[in-house]
């Protein structure tokens, strides 16, 4: 049989076009098929209205409750075109009043002003803002269309409020979100240990992770059960509870590096969540970088170093002491090297830096005195002016969402004389004077025509600025913002900033002269400053007026006056003023008080006029006011003694030796009495005691040989 030779089986030849694809192709190929895949359920999940959870929650704190700002108008006129929104009556006390349609009508651009109480317009009110002023300024900036300006700024509200805010702002067709904060970060408590205890990777993932609809989706769905106190972020109160209202003062705050720091990064994380929240409900946004008043503003709260021991602290405010009395005497050289020197050993305590500041001003080195005083401003431990990291921060954000950036912080420098913000254009620490938001508002529209966000008007010049200032400027209320200067005072008077409390207290007598109140306030604060003669002119002022006594400031005003008028030693006058109190308010502790001072200081005066008997009845009538008084029982003695009324004298001197059993010129006076009453055992008795409280005691030896004599003559 034959066989047939069969030829080895070979590999298949590979079909041509079927050639394998490179290892990196199919992974860019895997990767765009992802891509495709989460844009598309993105892109579903927004057609079905889920917004990313960083529009709706801040992982750094959580509100206890969500009120409103604005609601419905209640009770509309029938037939009215649209429904009204107009802020909730229990957001009043943070917010200006304000109204606007629920729908916006064809052809409006609906502007919205967020931020804090420089948005506000503290310590005024919306007329006078940086809003005010461009919601009269844009109609002629581009009269081509209708604008409505809104101000949703809220007093006291810190970035993290306003970005809660922006979230129900985004519902209300925005076109255009202007932003001033950063002033308020410090003003509330609140915990960042969670997220302190998160590492920094996981953090960033997060917040990158948040911003999209799919994982939002996802974590609302498998969202982990809360934990025990029902919280995952750190809580607050649906209003602000700023730590200054729960305290005495700046005395509550501490300097605390790590909450700093999360702070500022919270700053950041919500300037940039404003941004999204504000373009996700289609407006345009523009930051505005914080500036503040650093000439005219100490710091709120200064602190030393930790770890300064006892010796060091000594020096230092030795040289702390030395400089400012060296700057009072305008020997400021002086100043300046004992606070050098001072800074060498602490340089964190912000008063250092202030007062440098003032220093190198004298001096004419402004551009050191600059630094000092912005260091001064970092260094505050009750940080109510937006800290310097805070500029580039909003600088940052604005770059990185490319939004545009009104640098007020610079505006502000380039406008004040040597380049140092002060009282020409802020009205306190951190809130501008009129000029100064008209400043801001022109510079806004300038950025938005800029953008071109609108068309500037062919007339539109600074005349057309100086028209709009004109009418601004008519519908002011004086007195109200007078009114609202005194208030300023009363706070930096409770902080403590007795200087700027004066300079807020006499601004507001020049807005409103007639203010009976305001004439306290400065007389009130002259007179802690030393400046005596003022303080008596103004309270001079008040008491002549004729005021309700229920007006507490009223009473106070009599007993202060009264007080400055003994010091001064014009006891007439004090006597009358004091007599007026006892009229108003007859149990007035103070007046009362007062009133003892009065009859201590015409009794001195009797007693050195030789009116011997004058001064005891006014002695009388002292300690009928304070029976505790010694020094009147002592006055009172002396000049019984001087009228030879020994016996009145006695006893007398007998309580004063009871109250002060080592007060030596009682015995002595005590033994003379004695003596003069002819009881000379007891006189022996009594400077024997003298002399067992103190041997060394000269008078008592010399009185005790006197009674001797007159014991010896008379056996």
């Amino acid at each position: 049989m034959v066989m047939e030779r069969t030829e080895p089986t070979r590999p298949q030849a590979k079909v041509a076009g079927k050639a394998s694809l490179p290892v990196w192709k199919k992974l860019l190929f895997a990767l765009l098929t992802l891509v495709m895949f989460f844009g598309l359920v993105e892109l579903s999940l927004y057609i079905a209205g889920v917004d990313p959870l960083l529009y709706e929650e801040d992982p750094y704190v959580g509100f206890a409750s969500q009120i409103p700002l604005f609601v419905e108008q209640d009770g509309a006129p029938p037939g009215d075109a649209g429904v009204q929104m107009v802020t909730a009556r229990n957001k009043i006390p943070f917010f200006n009043k304000q109204q606007f349609r629920k729908e916006k009508q064809v052809g409006v651009t609906r502007v919205f002003c967020l931020g804090g109480s420089t948005t506000y317009g503290r310590p005024y009110d919306d007329a006078t803002s940086f809003c005010g002023w461009l919601r009269e300024l844009l109609p002629v900036a581009d009269p081509t269309r209708e604008w409505e300006v809104i101000n949703a700024g809220g007093i006291s509200y810190a970035s993290y409020r306003v970005a809660a805010l922006m979230e129900e702002l985004s519902s209300y067709q925005p076109d255009i979100v202007i932003v001033y904060s950063g002033h308020n970060e410090f003003l509330e408590r609140r915990t960042y240990s969670r997220i302190i205890e998160t590492p920094a990777s996981v953090r960033g993932l997060t917040a990158l992770l948040s911003r999209t609809r799919t994982y939002s989706a996802l974590s609302r769905t498998f969202r982990a059960e809360p934990s025990d106190d029902g919280q995952t972020t750190a809580p607050l109160a649906g209003e602000v509870n700023a730590i200054l209202d729960q305290s005495i003062g700046p005395e509550d705050y501490e300097r605390d590096a790590e909450l700093k720091e999360q702070v500022l990064a919270h700053y950041r994380f919500n300037m940039s969540r404003i941004v999204d929240i504000a373009r996700a409900g289609g407006a345009k946004v523009v930051l505005v970088t914080p500036a503040s008043n650093l000439r005219h503003c100490s710091p709120f709260k200064s602190q030393h170093r930790d770890g300064l021991s006892a010796e060091d602290r000594q020096r230092w405010d030795a040289l702390f002491a030395d400089a400012r009395e060296s700057f009072e005497a305008e020997r400021y050289a002086e100043a300046l090297s004992d606070l050098d020197a001072a800074a060498s050993i602490d340089d964190q305590y912000a008063g250092l830096h202030y007062l440098r500041g003032r220093v190198l001003d004298a001096l004419k080195r402004y551009d050191d005195a600059k630094v000092a005083y912005r260091r001064a401003a970092d260094e505050d431990v009750c940080p109510l002016r937006a800290l310097s990291p805070m500029r580039d921060i909003v600088a940052d954000v604005a770059e990185d969402r490319d939004v545009p950036l009104v640098d007020f912080d610079a505006l502000v420098r380039d406008g004040s004389p040597q380049g140092i913000p002060g009282e020409q254009l802020f009205l306190d620490h951190v809130h501008p004077t009129i000029d100064g938001h008209r400043m801001l508002a022109v510079a806004i529209v300038d950025a938005l025509a800029e953008q071109r966000w609108l068309a500037l008007a062919s007339d539109w010049n600074e005349d057309a600025v100086d028209g709009v200032a004109a009418k601004i400027r008519g519908k002011v209320d004086v007195k109200a913002q007078g009114v609202a200067m005194r208030n300023l005072s009363k706070v930096f008077s409770w902080a403590g900033k007795m200087e700027d409390a004066y300079r807020a207290a006499k601004k507001a007598l020049a807005l409103y002269p007639g203010d009976a109140e305001s004439h306290y306030q400065v007389g009130n604060l002259a007179h802690q400053l030393g400046k005596t003669e003022e303080a008596i002119d103004h309270l001079n002022h008040l008491v002549s007026s004729d005021l309700k006594p229920e007006v507490s400031y009223y009473i106070k005003a009599h007993s202060q006056l009264a007080a400055l008028q003994i010091e001064q030693g014009d006891a007439a006058a004090a006597e009358r003023v004091l007599a007026r109190l006892a009229k108003l308010d007859p149990d007035n502790p103070a007046g009362q008080q007062q009133q003892a001072n009065l009859l201590k200081l015409q009794s001195q005066q009797l007693i050195k006029d030789g009116k011997l008997g004058e001064a005891i009845l006014k002695l009388h009538e002292l300690l009928r006011l304070r029976p505790d008084s010694d020094d009147a029982r002592v006055q009172l003695a002396v000049a019984l003694i001087r009228i030879r009324d020994y016996k009145s004298a006695l006893p007398v001197l007998q309580q004063i030796v009871e109250a002060r059993p080592k007060y030596l010129p009682a015995y002595d006076n005590l033994s003379f009495v004695l003596a003069q009453l002819g009881r000379l055992d007891e006189a022996e008795r009594v400077c024997r005691k003298s002399l067992e409280i103190d041997p060394n005691h000269e008078a008592g030896r010399r009185n005790l040989q006197i009674i001797l004599r007159q014991k010896a003559a008379r056996e």
